[in-house]
């Protein structure tokens, strides 16, 4: 028979049942949350052995706990200036950029799994069921575990920094503003932008300027606009996503108390954010392609993009509810506009590289 116990925030079993450290051979797997956010917030686990519990393969579960999906949004960037220093003949030093490379992929996954950590202790992914890797809810480890592999990643990825930072100073300048948007983000419960309105601002800047243009300074290559504009059109897109992605919750989340621009502009409103956020990257997609690629490729691809966003517009404004299927058809519509237009990029640049072979 299974057992349940269900805590309080002022119980002081609370955190050790949410952190998994009450047992080593039991599990607590959150059911129900009750005022989450809250000084009233009670939580029911059902405390199962470890022994009973069905895990997928090990490579699935890791695979599944880094997030392995979400790896997009760092490797395409990364591979946007890699080919484009590759074909400008501006790659100076490739042993700087392997560390990188390396460094960043750590630091991204550090970022996931703290992420996965923060979301469980406030709640965020106790309520919305699709929120976050499942790792923890599912029991296949514990929210201790992945905060703790989490530091782990993260010294990593500084151990990986520091050659790249002696060797080229401007980078470092760049890695302190990151790190300090990311510990101010990950380390502050109750003030992480993910959970302020406008807080969307720093992913723009993590996923973007800052990336990109640290990115291709740890190349050895020179500082240069284009790196900036790549970022800048990165970052819009990847917060297109994002934005998306909180509309389709924007009723749990309501409820629940958490915070964004979403949230805060209510169903009408951010259906008109999402609309107008996308326009404007079809601008500024175009700015790039005309200035620093081909108006040729520019041209087409812009073209393809605004009769396939007819389709994604019309579905977004026939939306009546924030509940429903309707509500998933359309970010599934917009994710897969993301996809297209992100994979027709990478085919550019593998066009260009080729040409310059």
């Amino acid at each position: 028979m299974n057992e349940f116990v269900t805590l309080s925030k002022s119980s002081p079993q609370f955190e050790s049942y949410l952190l998994g450290t009450f047992s080593k051979e039991k599990r607590a797997l959150p059911v129900q949350t009750l005022n989450v956010n809250s000084a009233s917030e009670t939580v029911t686990f059902k405390i199962v052995p470890v022994s009973s519990l069905e895990f997928p393969p090990r490579l699935v579960r890791i695979l599944q706990t880094i997030k392995i999906r979400s790896f997009l949004f760092i490797l395409v960037p990364l591979f946007l200036l890699l080919t484009k220093n590759i074909a400008d003949q501006t790659l100076r030093d490739p042993i700087s950029t392997v560390i990188a490379t390396v460094g960043l992929i750590f630091a991204f996954i550090s970022v996931n799994l703290r992420n996965d950590y923060t979301d469980h202790i406030r709640g965020v992914d106790r309520i919305l069921e699709r929120s976050g890797s499942r790792a923890i809810q599912n029991g296949w480890t514990t929210a201790a575990h992945i905060k703790s592999l989490s530091t782990v990643f993260l010294l990593l990825a500084f151990a990986c920094s520091v050659p790249v930072m002696v060797t080229y100073t401007d980078v470092a300048y760049l890695v302190v503003a990151a790190a300090s948007i990311g510990l101010w983000a990950q380390f502050q419960k109750r003030v992480s932008f993910k959970y302020q309105i406008g807080g969307e601002i720093c992913l723009f800047l993590l996923f973007g300027p800052l990336l990109t243009v640290s990115y291709q300074l740890s190349m050895g290559a020179p500082y240069d606009i284009e790196s900036l504009w790549i970022g800048v059109v990165w970052g819009w897109a990847v917060l297109f996503v994002v934005h998306l992605r909180n509309f389709i919750n924007i009723l749990p989340s309501s409820q629940a108390g958490f915070r964004n621009t979403v949230n805060w502009l209510g169903f009408d409103r951010s259906r008109r954010l999402i609309a107008i956020w996308w326009f404007v990257y079809l601008v500024i997609n175009l700015f790039y392609h005309a200035v620093y690629a081909g108006k040729y490729w520019g041209v087409y691809v812009s073209v393809a993009l605004v009769l396939l966003s007819f389709s994604f517009i019309a579905k977004l404004k026939a939306l009546s509810s924030p509940v429903g299927g309707d509500v998933r058809q359309v970010f599934k519509y917009g994710f897969t506009l993301f996809l297209f237009t992100i994979g027709l990029w990478v085919f550019e640049c593998l066009w260009y590289l080729f040409l310059t072979r």
